[in-house]
């Protein structure tokens, strides 16, 4: 299996860019527009004007500011993927760095817009040993505090954001099992970590995690590197249905990812009240997958917040609804705000 195509066409879909940018701007994304994320192209002229092609490029416009031209500025996103150490990462980063920029020079952008725009460089990596090249923040500097200017400063010109999606932690990077749940780089990260034989469970709870016509193209994406990771790793074993099949079964057919895990205690049970208990507790279950999820995108205050106003609200549905806007708000204030609302509808009292 191509693994940097596979690693590209997702990571290439606009929703998958801008949930790494959550992970790594986690501090400073909210001075980002994720809604403008853009593709660039990856491809570069070196010097010696010979073609060099780097694995992702991608743009995010700034939620404030104005370039001479009229526009808001923006952040230029260089991606690499890697399955092994590269002790020349620093120099690759540096040089699609500046190969990056020197395209923006040729392009005469600077003189329309007032200068040269940012860069984030990351390395994605899914090797089994330790990352144990140079480059990483904290081999330059301290990374500095929440403003963007200042945390993308350590960056240039060539050092990178290093984000561990496999094997041990090492230095300031940033490893998997610290992202966010409801993170499509976090399931994309957990199918390619999952065994040949649970795959297609696998799967099927990222289907539910990610829900809706909005998501499909996630889902399709996902579905087709599980059956490419099932025809790598297990050549004579049955594999996962076509994309169609699969989703034919329907959302409300599959489990919810707390339901799924209440599935082998519900065998044994049979009076009511024990039932009730079950019910009572996936609810529970959703909302504290929600206040986590809040608290990693918009911090512990909001989630803090957010808790009393869960209260009273149990229905799978609305627990549902706040779970896509914790997607979909860009602050923590906007999301307080719609629950506080969705409250009001239910006609819920806070603390009840």
């Amino acid at each position: 299996m191509n693994h940097d195509a596979a690693h590209k066409y997702i990571y290439g879909l606009p929703e998958v860019s801008a949930d790494l940018l959550c992970i790594v701007a986690r501090d400073w994304v909210n001075e980002l527009d994720l809604a403008t994320i853009e593709d660039r192209s990856s491809e570069f002229l070196d010097d010696s004007h010979q073609k060099r092609i780097g694995d992702m490029v991608v743009s995010a416009r700034l939620v404030r500011g104005q370039l001479l031209n009229g526009e808001r500025p923006y952040v230029l996103v260089l991606v690499e993927f890697q399955s092994e150490v590269d002790g020349t990462m620093a120099k690759r980063v540096r040089d699609y760095t500046e190969m990056l920029l020197d395209r923006v020079v040729r392009s005469g952008a600077p003189k329309r817009e007032g200068g040269l725009p940012k860069v984030l460089p990351i390395v994605v990596y899914n090797g089994s040993d330790p990352w144990t090249a140079p480059g990483q923040p904290s081999d330059w500097a301290p990374l500095p505090s929440a403003r963007m200017e200042q945390a993308l400063a350590p960056l240039q010109p060539q050092a990178y954001h290093l984000l561990v999606a496999g094997g041990p932690l090492t230095s300031r990077a940033q490893r998997a099992e610290d992202w966010p749940l409801m993170n499509r780089v976090s399931a994309t990260v957990r199918l390619q970590r999952t065994e040949t034989g649970g795959l297609r469970a696998q799967l099927r709870e990222e289907a539910v995690r990610f829900p809706g016509e909005a998501n499909r193209a996630f889902r399709q994406a996902l579905h087709a590197w599980a059956r490419a990771l099932w025809a790598d790793k297990a050549k004579a074993e049955p594999g996962i249905p076509t994309f169609d099949e699969f989703e034919r079964t329907g959302e409300d057919a599959m489990p919810t990812i707390a339901e799924a895990n209440w599935d082998r205690w519900e065998a044994g049970l049979r009076t009511e009240g024990r039932k009730q208990g079950i019910r009572q507790g996936r609810a529970e279950g959703r909302v504290g997958l929600i206040n986590r999820q809040v608290a990693l995108k918009f911090g512990p205050q909001a989630a803090e917040r957010l808790s009393g106003l869960l209260n009273g609200l149990t229905a799978r549905k609305d627990l549902d609804q706040v779970g896509d806007w914790i997607i979909e708000c860009g602050s923590g204030e906007e999301l307080l705000s719609r629950v506080s609302a969705l409250r009001a509808r239910r006609g819920t009292k806070e603390g009840s």
